[in-house]
């Protein structure tokens, strides 16, 4: 029967003749077997397949054709096929020259009629792609035994972002397990706004920073770098990421970059040292980082064991961690490698078997740096030995709370303070034990404690005073400040820091007291001045009037010495309130350019008539180097300069007074000082008093402050002028030959600048408007100073207009063309400040003439008050005719523009 089957086989071969021309063509080995599976035909394709020819198979042994695996199979499918089924399915085989090959065979049953009489034979060549396939296993089994034990997270997700696997890292770096985060929205889990588009993150060569949210509730920094996957169409299908947790190390300058193969990229770009090694314990791979770390060539580092570039006293645990690691088990240890300069580095190595077909063929090792953080970690520990140190030597008390407001530790101080030994208060609630009760005795709740809110909220509090109870049931007064303490975002709980304050209160009241005493009695000084300004505005203006008329020669001398005692009168009030107001500290200074030629002129023309008098000679000496212009407080120097020359001449009777200024120059403009000396040949001053000199009211001598006069308080206040403005004062004296004051005090140079200064542009006034006609208003309640003003500018030639308050000051300067106005500043109705402002409000500005104050007030304040509601410049009562004259020139009507005063 079998003879016939055969037999049958071959006739039908023959007889397709259609069959043939396929059969011979076809790129796929054909071929026919008998139901015994020995080879009838074969086309050529069979034997650029296998090799051989079809004749030669009957004579070569099976072994030699397949493998025994293969070969029974084959004969499992030859059953099949002879009962009537077709059988497919991927095959070993040798080839002639003794390679295995692998090909798809395909078994169709040859029949006639009802029964199979042989086999069809189809075999496609599919070497190559069960070799890339293999591969394509080795490397995904590499991947996987890497992502398995890497320490960053590695991911894959659709292109939508939907996490199709995560990497076991992603519990210690995230909180969570693997599956609650495996089919959820990676972008869910980022900040709002640090994701990008999945399709976009792949294109970022550098990566991409976000901040991704903890299982606990906070975020942390992770950066990614992403590779997309593309299907079997070549369309993009998935995304894998890699992950690393930056929180601590975000300015980090490597990056991630993703090649098409993850294995490599993985590998090559992996932010640590990466190496693998073989059986044998040497390098069979290493990326850059390696190199780079151990600073020995790629080359010659490949084939060399890493026991190599181990210290040598950790050589034996580095043998023994690799033999373990050979035996199918992670490890992670931390050792010491030495560079190629010798340059020892601490590091941390993770070690991971290379597993492929159940079979170990190598170790994958990644090494980081820990040199710094070693380093880092030794420095904490130095630190909290000094920081325990300083906690225990500081002499605030010093306690720290957890959230429960259970003590965690206190310092010494603290304990001291409370009464308490530290182990007595530490894991006890602090706030049943010192802060249950207010000042007065009452139950304080722990919901209103400032500690407690700042354990719950975390916002620092700062109280000023408060109670503290002492273990003996006693209170005391403390001032202290809670600060919270956070970690990774959440409250751990707080520390206070705090004094006792009973002693220092009581200090800070009296203080209190004595400046709430100092201030009433500035304020009574300044509502004195203005009150007895008012009558010296009286008794100084009138006088200079009298003496002005045709007087008999005794009644000369009686108006002469009412002036004299008036000037003295009213130095001794300026004296006064210049001492209480630098007593207060109220003194305030103002810089200014200035001309100190003229400021020395102006101080000659005031003493020239004394020193007349008393046949002196007074001699000014400026340095020529000087400039022009200076920069300071230019009312202040003066007064100080005419204190001294003042003193001087009244203690001087014979000889002369010179006076020089010198400059000493520094590098920068504001960095010269002017150098001031005032030397007498009068009386002169013992030795023994000279340390009196610059003390308040001082007296040296009875008899002669009886015939010189004077409050004492000239040089203190020169001093203390000095002393503001940053310079000294000194003084050398020989007793009945003369003294030599000297005082220093920085004035910045001021650049020319081609244009008029102030009191360059007035003398100018001086010259153009003297006797020019004008209109001018007096606003002045007071009839005394009403008339002295009225008779002041008739004296000078000029007839003006009187009114009593604001109100009427409004009303006249509306109805008529004012060319000046002096207001009084204290008035009935309205104040010359208020009426001065409605001016300002209801006229046009090009209406409103120059408005100049007439005040009782020498603050300084109160002048730049009036300049600052509109005000032009000021005169002080009591009111001096030079002084009016000077205002009537400067503001008075001129072709030129008006400047606001020096």
């Amino acid at each position: 029967m079998e003879f016939n089957k055969t037999e049958t086989l071959k006739r039908i071969i023959s007889e397709g003749s259609s069959y043939r021309s396929l059969f011979f063509n076809h790129p796929d080995a054909i071929y026919v077997m008998d139901i015994e599976g020995n080879h009838i035909d074969a086309n050529p394709s069979f034997e650029r397949l296998s090799g051989y020819k079809v004749e030669e198979l009957a004579g070569v042994s099976r072994d030699r054709i397949s493998p025994p695996e293969s070969e029974t199979r084959r004969e499992q499918f030859i059953e099949e096929v002879l009962a009537g089924r077709s059988v497919s399915e991927s095959m070993a085989f040798y080839h002639k020259d003794g390679s295995v090959k692998h090909a798809q065979v395909t078994y169709i049953p040859i029949t006639e009629g009802t029964e199979v009489v042989g086999i069809y034979g189809i075999a496609k060549d599919v070497t190559d792609k069960v070799k890339i396939e293999r591969e394509l296993q080795e490397t995904q089994e590499k991947y996987q035994v890497l992502a398995e034990h890497a320490q960053d997270l590695i991911t894959t997700c659709t292109t939508d972002g939907t996490l199709l696997y995560v990497s076991p890292s992603v519990y210690t770096l995230l909180g969570y397990e693997p599956d609650e985060v495996t089919g959820k929205s990676f972008k869910s889990y980022c900040y709002p706004g640090d994701y990008p588009d999945p399709m976009e993150l792949s294109n970022i060569g550098n990566g991409c920073k976000m901040r991704v949210l903890h299982k606990a509730g906070h975020y942390i920094w992770m950066e990614t770098l992403a590779k997309p996957v593309a299907g079997e169409q070549g369309e993009v299908s998935q995304i894998v990421s890699i992950s690393r947790d930056i929180t601590q190390h975000k300015d980090a300058d490597r990056r991630l970059r993703e090649s098409r193969q993850r294995y490599k990229s993985l590998f090559e770009y992996n932010p640590a040292a990466v190496y693998s090694l073989n059986l044998e314990g040497k390098y069979s791979a290493v990326n850059s980082n390696m190199v780079q770390m151990l600073d020995i060539p790629r080359s010659k580092l490949i084939g060399r064991s890493f026991l190599s570039n181990l210290e040598k006293s950790e050589k034996n645990k580095g043998e023994a961690f690799f033999e373990l690691v050979k035996q199918g088990e992670p490890q992670y240890y931390e050792t010491r490698v030495v560079s190629s300069s010798g340059r020892k580095i601490e590091v941390s190595v993770t070690n991971v078997p290379i597993i492929v077909d159940k079979e170990m063929v190598g170790v994958y090792g990644i090494v980081s740096d820990i040199t710094e953080r070693k380093e880092y970690t030794e420095r904490i520990q130095e630190l909290s030995k000094q920081h325990e140190l300083i906690l225990n030597t500081v002499t605030e008390g010093i306690y720290g709370l957890d959230t429960d407001g259970v003590t965690m530790f206190m310092n010494p101080a603290a304990a001291s303070m409370f009464g308490y030994e530290a182990d007595e208060f530490i894991g006890k609630s602090s706030h049943p034990i010192i802060h249950h009760s207010r000042a007065d005795g009452s139950y304080f709740p722990k919901e209103e404690c400032p500690i407690h809110m700042t354990v719950m909220d975390g916002h620092a509090r700062s109280v000023m005073e408060d109670v503290f109870w002492r273990k003996d049931g006693s209170s005391f007064l403390v001032q202290y400040q809670v600060t919270p303490i956070i970690d990774e975002g959440q409250i751990r709980g707080a520390v206070i820091v705090f004094n006792d304050v009973t002693g220092e209160r009581e200090i800070v009241r009296a203080k209190e007291t004595a400046e709430l005493a100092a201030q009433a009695k500035s304020e009574f000084l300044s509502l004195v001045s203005h009150e007895i300004r008012t009558p010296m505005n009286g008794i100084v203006g009138m006088t200079e009037l009298l003496v002005g008329t045709d007087l008999s020669e005794e009644q000369r001398e009686y108006a002469q010495i009412i002036q004299e005692s008036g000037d003295a009168l009213l130095n001794i009030l300026n004296d006064i309130l210049d001492f209480s107001k630098l007593e207060s500290g109220k003194m305030a200074l103002a810089y200014e350019p200035f001309s100190l030629r003229k400021m020395l002129e102006q101080v000659a023309e005031l003493f020239k008539p004394r020193a007349d008098e008393k046949h002196l000679e007074i001699r000014f000496r400026l340095n020529p180097s000087i400039p022009d212009y200076m920069a300071g407080d230019a009312m202040r120097i003066r007064q100080i300069l005419v204190n001294l020359v003042g003193n001087a001449l009244k203690f001087t009777d014979q000889g002369s007074i010179e006076v020089t200024v010198d400059m000493i120059k520094g590098g920068r403009p504001e960095d010269t000082v002017l150098d001031f000396a005032v030397e007498d040949t009068g009386i002169g001053i013992p030795a023994d008093k000279l340390d009196q000199l610059f003390q308040s009211f001082s007296q040296l001598h009875p008899v002669i402050n009886r015939k010189y006069g004077g409050t004492g308080l000239g040089l203190v206040i020169s001093k203390r002028l000095v002393e503001i403005m940053g310079g000294s004062i000194s003084v050398e004296s020989t007793e009945g030959k003369g003294s030599i004051f000297r005082f220093a005090i920085p004035a910045a140079r001021v650049e020319a600048s081609g244009e008029k200064s102030a009191s360059e542009f007035q003398h100018d006034r001086t010259r153009q408007s003297d006797k020019v006609a004008m209109r001018i208003l007096v606003a002045e309640d007071h009839p005394v100073n009403r008339k002295i003003l009225q008779e002041y500018l008739e004296k000078l030639g000029y007839q003006a207009d009187v009114c009593t308050n604001g109100v009427e000051a409004i009303d006249a300067i509306s109805q008529n063309a004012y060319d000046i106005v002096l207001m009084d500043i204290h008035m009935p109705v309205m104040d010359g400040l208020k009426a001065t402002d409605l001016l300002h409000r209801l006229i046009p500005e090009d209406r409103i003439p120059p408005i100049i104050a007439v005040t009782g007030n020498t603050k300084r304040e109160d002048k730049e008050a009036c300049l600052e509601i509109g005000m032009r410049d000021f005169i002080s009562k009591p009111v001096m005719l030079s002084e009016l004259k000077r205002v009537l020139q400067q503001w008075g009507p001129s072709d030129e523009p008006r400047l606001a005063p020096n």
